[in-house]
């Protein structure tokens, strides 16, 4: 089977700069297969006869998953084929088997770059160079032009409570479908929102930490003096400030100091010890 040039043998050496890097320019369609598996057999061909036809709309990558098994042990390959598409460095589609020709060519159409993505990359350049008015010209121009696109509409939610706007932030996030809202960034974006919004008009730290010296019962200053500093990457502190506001009054802030936490627990993840331990006792406070 002959090769063009829009298909190459993926290996661990090249994976970042053939299938991610690539990915931002066009959809690349990574194939894991063996040379003993019959359907990689049956596969291979009507991958190879779609990507020639699309020349240049995406890029296949084979990956043979016996002599790249560090590969295959990262993207959790458990039978083969299995293939995954790729676009702006994501796993955006995944299957498993044969599958009929039109139904491969449809999952890979849908992922083709388009003028959006092409406007979106640009403002996440801009983003890096700290340019932040032409991230969010860009950003507004590739909505105008995609505004179902739910990774545009992130990066605006990002670009806006960069910027302190988290009203319209936490509304666009809002308005995305459930099972995007599910998505483990909107819902770290969203707990952060709330975490900067509880010291929007806080007093500095240094003086909350001495209201609170003077007054230990005041739970407001306390509560401030949290939220700042775990957005300051105090965790540790600012989740024991939370959990002594927890065990004075469940009620403050309607149980503020313990979405509080959750929201922190999400922002740390679930491996962290920090999470378990104040898991645990939290779930003390409130029994």
């Amino acid at each position: 089977m002959s090769e063009s040039q829009f298909i190459f043998e993926a290996t661990a050496e090249n994976f970042q700069q053939g299938v991610i890097d690539n990915s931002y320019k066009a959809p690349v369609v990574v194939d894991f297969w063996a040379e003993w598996c019959e359907p990689c057999k049956q596969l291979m061909p009507i991958l190879h006869k779609i990507v020639d036809e699309m020349q240049g709309q995406c890029v296949l990558a084979k990956v043979n998953s016996e002599t790249e098994r560090e590969l295959a042990q990262q993207f959790q390959i458990r039978s083969i084929p299995t293939v995954m598409i790729f676009k702006n460095g994501e796993v955006v589609e995944k299957f498993s088997g044969v599958l009929p020709e039109q139904s491969i060519r449809n999952r890979i159409e849908q992922h083709r770059i388009t003028e959006a993505d092409i406007k979106r990359q640009q403002a996440l350049q801009a983003m890096q160079s700290n340019d932040i008015d032409s991230a969010k010209a860009l950003l507004l121009q590739a909505e105008q032009l995609d505004a179902e696109h739910v990774g545009i509409q992130i990066d605006l939610a990002h670009l806006e409570a960069k910027q302190q706007d988290y009203t319209a932030a936490q509304t666009r996030l809002n308005k995305l479908k459930i099972a995007d809202r599910e998505r483990e960034e909107v819902i770290n974006l969203l707990n952060k929102i709330e975490l900067e919004m509880a010291t929007q008009n806080a007093p500095p730290l240094e003086e909350l930490s001495r209201m609170v010296e003077q007054n230990p019962a005041d739970n407001l200053s306390r509560y401030q003096l949290a939220t700042l500093l775990i957005n300051q990457g105090e965790h540790e502190s600012g989740l024991q400030h939370l959990l002594t506001i927890l065990q004075r009054d469940r009620k403050f802030q309607n149980d503020g100091a313990r979405k509080a936490m959750l929201s922190t627990f999400s922002l740390l993840g679930n491996e962290h010890p920090l999470v378990n331990e104040y898991r645990r006792k939290m779930f003390n406070a409130m029994h």
